[in-house]
């Protein structure tokens, strides 16, 4: 009897330790996972608006090309955003992994300061973060297209895009 009582509370005080002691995942963790992410989905609430007046809310039907939706970008531990072009590589692209610059994390507001990477510039979009688990990363921002800055008609617009683990 006296052993079976020991053995429960062994058991119980090694249940107590095995929960305590693991490590709560943060939206860093998830964020900075080895193999990057991938762009699953591009949408543009509001329209996106072409030079033609062409209205699209789907961005893999004509903003993002064919060549884009492969690449994988990852987030390093030491807060350098990197892209890999994967296997179907545009031409203007870098034909090897690249750096983008640097990215930064507030979990607390769920704000993502990251390049995008069919926008080929070097600046910083601050993104909303909607959603940062180990199986999906979705941000959203807005920008304002001025005349003649970028391919599509002037105006505030706001993407949505998500990301999934790169295989």
């Amino acid at each position: 009897m006296k052993k079976s009582i020991l053995s429960v509370f062994a058991i119980a005080i090694v249940a107590v330790f095995a929960f305590t002691s693991c490590k709560q995942q943060t939206m860093t963790d998830y964020l900075t996972t080895e193999k990057g992410w991938t762009l699953s989905a591009a949408e543009c609430t509001n329209g996106y608006v072409f030079d033609d007046n062409t209205t699209i809310n789907n961005l893999f039907d004509g903003y993002v090309y064919d060549c884009e939706k492969d690449d994988i970008i990852k987030f390093n531990t030491d807060n350098y955003e990197y892209l890999n072009p994967g296997s179907d590589v545009c031409e203007w692209q870098p034909s090897q992994e690249s750096s983008l610059g640097k990215w930064a994390i507030n979990e607390e507001e769920k704000v993502l300061d990251m390049q995008i990477p069919f926008f080929y510039d070097e600046e910083v979009e601050s993104c909303k973060i909607i959603n940062l688990v180990k199986d999906e990363l979705k941000v959203s921002f807005n920008f304002d297209i001025v005349e003649g800055e970028a391919k599509g008609k002037p105006g505030n617009y706001t993407f949505v895009l998500t990301y999934v683990p790169a295989k």
